[in-house]
Parts: structure tokens; C-alpha cells; sequence
């Protein structure tokens, strides 16, 4: 079969030979389809039955916050899946990376779970690292309680440093099996909270849960514009006027203080359950006027815990479910 390197025009080609992605994930993951380069570094292979006419495509790709390791995404046609295409390209993309930084890096998939290209790269040899769940939670599902703990409440700006320096404890924390390297304020701002990543607002929770070395911070949540039309709900102290048409739902980044604890935090432990209580009642407020809709990894062991009680109630939906899928280095295939 024919491999060669992927050049400008290739992606269009590809969208009309792929079904449409199942997931914002796969969508994510899709993206990454276009030339090599080395800023930033990128290695992508695409496959053609004849001249012009692709049949699948490879790419491994370098992740500026996680220097260690790289991602890979290997794609092919529906119909020309099952013969061997896909592991051609998978070591075409690997061969092409001998010689550049990637060569030599751990890989990293992310697939729908139980989904094919999820035994694809069980069959090459990656196995499972982390679970992301997708949950909905419903406008007013979670009726704001605690109403004496208003003084908890600070509605901040994306740019705080008060946030910023949470959200890097925070984010290094829960990557604990995926580690970060050595960020600073700037990379985090940059990549989370900026407005080109599509931060909106956020806001802060104070609580039992929070520690003297994060100011008493307990918990915290970060709104995103949406992708497909950029007019994501802001966090404001603003309420909503009568007869106010509904808002789109809100996609939030809701992380607990409490994980970012050295100690391995005991779901029976009183400060455990108020961490969770101060997570569910961030997200209560957040989500009065607007649905809710935010990721749950397994390294998240709070607003997991919060998640399977809502999702136990009824009161939140699973979306969709990944798997990210860890791999032996590209070199080595």
C-alpha cells in the first residue's frame, strides 16, 4: 500500500473518505491530520489506494505541557479498516520520527471507549492509563444550598494569579500518571485560561476542604466558550433577567483543591466529604441557569466521587466515555 507524507490539501481529502467523528474527542484527534513540521513537532503519514484518493492517515505529535511522552492518532476508512492498513501506517509514522525529539517518547492514544480503534491500539500493543467521562448536568438540577457561604463565593478573573497558581497545582496533580513538565504561569494562563483557549470566567470556592497553604481555596471552576459557536456562558455575578431567553450550555473545568494534597485523600474521610460538598455546590451555583456539561478523568478523585453520585441520582447524564491508552515508545515498533 502506497504511504507517503501527508501534505496541504490531505486533510480535506481525508474528511471525505472518514464518517463524521463520533465524539470531540475523535473530532480533537482528527485535527491533528496536517503536515509535518517541527514547530510544532509533527510527523503525519497518509495512505492512498491510488494517486489522490487516501484511505487512512498517521500522525504523532508532540504535547508542550506533557514533554515526556507524545500523542498518536491512526485513522482508516470504515470500509478498508480490518486489513492491516492501519498498522502500516502506525509504523511509518513511528520510522519517520527516528532522529526528531519524538523518537524515543512513550505514546499516548485517546479512544472512545469500546470502540474499535480502542482493540486497534490494544492489538499494537497500548493499554489503558486514564478514564474521561463526559457528563451533563441539567439547568437547576442541583438547587444552590449553603446559602450562608456567599462570602466563600469570588467570582475572578481568567487572568488571577490566584487561579492560575491553583489550576497548576491542580493540573499537576490529577496528571500524576501522565506527568506534566516543569510549567510556569504563563504556560498555564496561555493554555487554559486565556481567551484563545476559550476561558470565559471563573470563580473560587473557599471551604473546610481548602488548606492554609492555598489561601483556604477549596474548590474552583473555569467556563469555556463553546467550539462550534464561541458564545459560551461567562461566570458573573450577574442574575438573570426575566424572561431571559436560555442560555447554551456552559462547559466547565471543575477541579478540588483537595487532589492536589501529597496525602492520598480516603473517600471515607470527613475532609474528603466536605471537598466533594464544596465541588457539588460550586457546580449547584454554576448551573441554575444553563446546562453543565464537564470532564471527569479517573485522576480526579473528588469530582469523580461527585460525579457517580449524580450520575447514581439521575441527576447528571454520561455523554461519551475515552480511554486514554498508553504505549511503548515510537522507536520501538
Amino acid at each position: 500500500m502506497p504511504i507517503r507524507e501527508l501534505t496541504d490539501g490531505d486533510d480535506l481529502r481525508l474528511n471525505e473518505v472518514f464518517a463524521d467523528a463520533e465524539s470531540p474527542a475523535a473530532h480533537m484527534a482528527r485535527s491533528l491530520f496536517r503536515p509535518s513540521s517541527d514547530s510544532p513537532l509533527l510527523k503525519s503519514v497518509i495512505a492512498e489506494v491510488v494517486p489522490g484518493v487516501p484511505v487512512g492517515a498517521a500522525v504523532i505529535a508532540e504535547s508542550p505541557l506533557h514533554p515526556y511522552r507524545a500523542w498518536v492518532h491512526v485513522e482508516v476508512a470504515k470500509e478498508e479498516q480490518g486489513h492491516g492498513q492501519g498498522r502500516e501506517l502506525f509504523e511509518a509514522a513511528c520510522a519517520d520520527t527516528v532522529g526528531t525529539a519524538l523518537e524515543g517518547l512513550d505514546l499516548r492514544a485517546r479512544v472512545q471507549a469500546g470502540s474499535a480503534g480502542e482493540g486497534f491500539a490494544q492489538a499494537l500493543g497500548f493499554s489503558p492509563l486514564t478514564t474521561t467521562r463526559v457528563i451533563k448536568v441539567g439547568a437547576g438540577a442541583l438547587p444552590p444550598s449553603g446559602g450562608g457561604r456567599a462570602e466563600d463565593l469570588d467570582i475572578v478573573a481568567t487572568g488571577s494569579v490566584k487561579l492560575t497558581k491553583a489550576f497548576l497545582a491542580w493540573y499537576t496533580a490529577v496528571n500524576k500518571d501522565d506527568a506534566v513538565g516543569p510549567l510556569t504561569i504563563g504556560q498555564v494562563n496561555n493554555a487554559f485560561l486565556s481567551e484563545a483557549a476559550g476561558a470565559h470566567g471563573a470563580a473560587l470556592l473557599n471551604g473546610e476542604a481548602g488548606s492554609a497553604d492555598d489561601g483556604g481555596l477549596s474548590a474552583f471552576a473555569v467556563s469555556y466558550a463553546r467550539e462550534a459557536d464561541q458564545a459560551g456562558v461567562e461566570i458573573t455575578d450577574a442574575k438573570p433577567a426575566a424572561g431571559e431567553e436560555e442560555k447554551a450550555p456552559t462547559e466547565l473545568i471543575l477541579g478540588s483543591m483537595f487532589e492536589t494534597r501529597e496525602e492520598a485523600p480516603e473517600a471515607t474521610s470527613e475532609l474528603f466529604a466536605a471537598a466533594v460538598a464544596d465541588a457539588e455546590l460550586l457546580l449547584a451555583r454554576l448551573s441554575v441557569d444553563a446546562d453543565v456539561v464537564l470532564e471527569v478523568t479517573s485522576g480526579m478523585p473528588v469530582i469523580s466521587a461527585l460525579a457517580d453520585r449524580l450520575l447514581e441520582t439521575g441527576t447528571a447524564t454520561e455523554l461519551y466515555r475515552y480511554e486514554t491508552l498508553t504505549g511503548p515508545p515510537a522507536d520501538t515498533h
